[in-house]
């Protein structure tokens, strides 16, 4: 950079030699219309390496430094990084006979010092700026540096900028007409304002998206579109203006460190975008290398910020060109999204690669420079959003194919069944004489297969009733010692009652025995015994309530999962607390998620669970037996032992039918806790 410098200022002196001391170029803000002026060629520069000099000395030329011109710095200067203070000069004229108000402008955000000194016939009126000011107490509050500055009819003016900074040193100033920069600033806003509004649009849609699909791409585009938008703001000043008010080290440091933080989320985004682990194992494992070198040098850069600055900012571009470079290598393997995350990467990429070559000196600095990284982050951003869109579309396709071949199988498997059913029916109208002898064994199978252990009996104190409608029925229940002092219930009613739906308990039965002794949550239970059903029982269109209850007489409580199933009864000290339930019904819908809840329980409280044929029972008028009845009776029998409870509610649900028949199965269990 140093030879760099050197080399520039030894042509510059040989071609211009007759120019080398300072010579007066005057600006005359007559001549302003709606466009600004230029101001660097018309300025002279002085190097300070010293830091030393004040601004009597270099107004009396008592300084062994001399200002120089610099034909060729188009709209900027640009000193990359260097240690040395800048002074500038330049003079301005207003020959007219009006007034002329006006405002001098440093369209780059990142200067630590930035004085102003401007002499006339009146004196010297000294403005201090740069970001260690906080912008509240600036001449002009924006995310740039703008000295307001009246020039009076027949007015001549020497001015003086004061620049150091530890970042890199760009100066594109400008002087405008001051109506015309106040239009200019409000048309900026309106830009800004249209990016950031455009980007948390993004950030929004696609955090629902990701809710919805559970597809982490999503949540790691949104990440990365949210750091990027903060460097933005760090990188254009809106950052310092409005996130944080006055925060020197922030100014300083922040825009290096968010790069860091953007290329890291896109390594991992990218990784889990184009699934280069399977794609391009060997590849992959360095993206850990630079995921790892862009944690370690920020780390570094803050302990010493002359020393890694340079290795930073170089790092960052041989991150860019890795990710350019994998994004090329997965395209000529054909991955269609890759075509979209190079395209949209290439944006980003040229953004970034130009903002380096400025901050490092080796381009010029102008508004395309400046605001290149916010126009290639926002092409980034879109050409992103359409790969995720694609990503989308393929994702419905293979997700509708799906659903056409279950649908296929479904009808298949229906047709099949229904095929049987009729050749089953035909058997069983032949042998019904058969069957009924198969419906009195089949009815005791099954009171085998929900009786109780009698070893549970001496160890918990609790009563159990049931009664189907005919000789076998759909309700079903177990319980089971799990290990010390705790115990693990289940209740179960399928959908109908009979033969269908005791067939449907076996079923139950045979799934539920494999899993109960699983040392799971309720709710872990539950959800792998719906995938059960649903994987092995679907096509026989029946679904059934379930609960699943976990008594812990060690810890005194009750952890219950409830899919669809009545609230069960837990009567706490005179008290009804209800067990709703925590998810849907079993076999409507494969990954359905239930929730465990725990509740307390003391000693002498009163459990109650059952199905639903324990209150949806009518009388002649057709009047419904309910909740609130059968709540009722559970609160006035709490002074009575449990099996006399039983024996009362029958009793109620009898004389409240008069004669009528029960229509469902009937099951209820009691526990005195």
């Amino acid at each position: 950079m140093i030879v760099w410098r050197f080399c520039f200022y030894l042509i510059s002196t040989m071609v211009f030699c007759h120019d080398l001391l300072a010579k007066e170029r005057v600006i005359y803000v007559n001549q302003l219309s709606d466009l600004p002026i230029y101001m660097v060629p018309s300025l002279s520069v002085l190097e300070d390496p010293t830091n030393e000099l004040e601004y009597e000395e270099i107004k009396n030329n008592k300084s062994n430094y001399t200002f120089q011109t610099f034909p060729f710095s188009g709209e900027a200067f640009n000193f990359s990084y260097s240690k040395s203070t800048y002074w500038l000069k330049t003079s301005i004229t207003n020959p007219s006979d009006q007034m002329i108000e006006t405002s001098i402008v440093v369209s780059y955000p990142r200067l630590k010092i930035l004085d102003l000194y401007i002499e006339t016939a009146d004196g010297v009126k000294i403005i201090k700026s740069g970001y260690q000011i906080p912008s509240k107490e600036r001449p002009y509050r924006s995310r740039f540096f703008v000295f307001p500055i009246v020039f009076p009819k027949q007015t001549n003016a020497t001015v003086y900028f004061k620049v150091k900074s530890p970042n890199a040193i760009n100066l594109p100033i400008q002087i405008w007409r001051k109506k015309e920069y106040d239009r200019h600033e409000i048309d900026d806003h309106v830009l800004q304002a249209l990016y950031f509004g455009i980007t948390l649009a993004m950030i929004v849609f696609n955090l629902f998206v990701f809710v919805i699909l559970k597809d982490y791409s999503y949540f790691l585009y949104v990440l990365v579109v949210f750091s990027s938008a903060i460097a933005i703001a760090t990188h254009n000043g809106i950052a310092s203006d409005y996130i944080w008010d006055h925060s020197p080290w922030l100014d300083q440091y922040a825009i290096n460190l968010f790069i860091s933080i953007v290329l890291i989320l896109f390594l991992v985004f990218m990784r889990n975008l184009l699934h280069t682990k399977q794609i391009l194992p060997k590849l992959d494992r360095l993206n850990w290398v630079l995921i790892l070198l862009q944690i370690l040098l920020p780390i570094f850069y803050i302990i010493s910020f002359d020393t890694f600055i340079k290795w930073l900012v170089l790092s960052h571009t041989i991150t860019s060109f890795w990710i350019l470079l994998i994004g090329i290598v997965c395209s000529l393997k054909k991955q269609r999204i890759a075509y979209f995350f190079l395209l949209a990467f290439a944006f980003l990429f040229l953004a970034l690669i130009i903002s380096t070559l400025r901050a490092l000196g080796y381009i010029p600095t102008n508004v395309f420079t400046l605001e290149g990284p916010q126009y290639g982050s926002a092409a980034e951003m879109m050409l992103l959003a359409f790969a995720l869109a694609d990503r989308y579309n393929t994702i419905m396709k293979e997700k509708e194919i799906a659903e056409n071949n279950v649908k296929l199988n479904l009808e298949k498997s229906n047709l099949e069944l229904e095929e049987k059913v009729k050749e089953r029916t035909s058997k069983l109208n032949q042998t019904l004489s058969v069957m009924r002898r198969d419906l009195f064994v089949a009815k005791k199978i099954q009171e085998n297969s929900i009786s109780v252990d009698p070893k549970l009996k001496d160890q918990l104190r609790f009563v159990y009733k049931y009664l189907p409608v005919s000789e076998v029925g759909g309700d079903f229940f177990d319980i089971l010692h799990l290990k010390n002092l705790k115990y693990r219930i289940l209740i179960a009613d399928a959908t109908g009652h009979g033969v269908h739906a005791a067939m449907i308990t076996m079923a139950i039965k045979g799934l539920y025995d494999p899993i109960k002794e699983f040392d799971l949550h309720p709710n872990k239970i539950m959800e792998i015994f719906n995938e059960e059903f649903m994987d092995n029982f679907v096509s026989l269109n029946s679904l059934l309530t379930a609960m699943i209850i976990d008594l812990d007489f060690q810890t005194n409580k009750l952890e219950f999962a409830s899919a669809g199933h009545p609230s069960a009864v837990l009567l706490q000290k005179g008290k009804l607390n209800l067990l709703s339930k925590t998810g849907r019904m079993i076999g409507l819908k494969k990954q359905t998620h239930y929730e465990t809840i725990e509740i307390p329980f003391e000693k002498d409280d009163r459990l109650f669970v059952f199905t639903d044929g324990l209150y949806e029972a009518f009388n002649q008028k057709e009047e419904e037996f309910g909740e609130e009845k059968l709540h009722q009776i559970f609160l006035e029998t709490l002074h009575l032992p449990l099996y006399e409870v039983e024996i009362e509610l029958l009793r109620a649900l009898q004389k409240f039918q008069n004669g009528q028949e029960r229509q469902d199965d009937l099951t209820i269990l009691g526990f005195d806790l």
